[in-house]
């Protein structure tokens, strides 16, 4: 089982996300990387990984393939996260005036329920050097350091993951 906590009276509320979200989920994905990962990765790769500019069509064509989660507050999405079926967390942002507030926490809660509830007992991610201690206190392990290639840049990022206890 995985160690889920949730709180009855939190603000912030996790919901599936649906194709109105795309732009707001488009523009908290560009604005996280450029002023959060901007800490960890040079201007070349924050350019590359981000892109010119928010991008809605790429991510309606991922949320064809993936369930994905958003976090709101007061109506306004200020994370998302992506699962799919066979335990992989793909994108996992939070907005960049809500970090260290719990909302990824949320967000991961919200991932490992389902994982329980269709018996998955491992999930996984390709976190980001920002991302990365996000999850070790959330009970991931690195499997494995990799540089990986996007859009002609390299970047370092972990293979991690986190087995479900019996």
């Amino acid at each position: 089982m995985y160690a889920v906590v949730m709180k009855k009276t939190d603000p912030i509320q996790i919901r599936e996300a649906s194709l109105e979200d795309v732009d707001a989920i488009a523009a908290l994905y560009y604005n996280t990387i450029g002023n959060v990962n901007e800490r960890d990765y040079t201007p070349d790769q924050i350019a590359a990984w981000a892109g010119d500019a928010p991008e809605p069509d790429k991510w309606r064509r991922r949320l064809a393939g993936r369930q994905t989660f958003v976090a709101c507050l007061e109506d306004i999405i200020v994370g998302f996260a992506e699962f799919e079926a066979d335990g992989h967390i793909d994108a996992f942002y939070v907005h960049q005036e809500h970090q260290g507030e719990g909302i990824g926490t949320r967000l991961l809660n919200r991932i490992e329920q389902e994982a329980e509830q269709a018996a998955i007992d491992r999930l996984y991610t390709e976190a980001s050097i920002t991302a990365l201690p996000f999850f070790e206190k959330r009970g991931f392990v690195v499997v494995q350091p990799q540089e990986v290639e996007y859009r002609g840049m390299k970047f370092r990022n972990y293979r991690m993951e986190k087995r479900r206890s019996s």
